[in-house]
């Protein structure tokens, strides 16, 4: 095998080339099934924390209605000082 290698070299350059894609390929959808899965559970976890207070199925829904969905795509940083200036000393 390695005298594949010694007599090609370039064979190296091809491996790494098709090796480093495949690599984050596999890494990406690990990381987006870990993250769904994580989701889902936290989800699950709120959902019977409400069952477990005694709220109805109407106002569980009602929560789950009005928390966001895409908060991290909704959310806009601003200054500490919002849209006014700072005082000038």
């Amino acid at each position: 095998m390695l005298e594949l290698f010694i007599h090609n070299p370039w064979l190296i350059i091809v491996c790494l080339a098709l090796l480093i894609p495949i690599c984050g390929i596999v890494f990406g959808t690990v990381t987006n099934h870990r993250l769904q899965m994580r989701k889902a559970e936290l989800h699950a976890g709120l959902v019977q924390e409400m069952l477990q207070r005694g709220m109805s199925a109407e106002d569980i829904r009602m929560v789950l209605e009005a928390s966001p969905k895409n908060a991290a795509k909704r959310c806009h940083t601003q200054s500490a000082y919002g849209k006014e200036s700072p005082a000038q000393f």
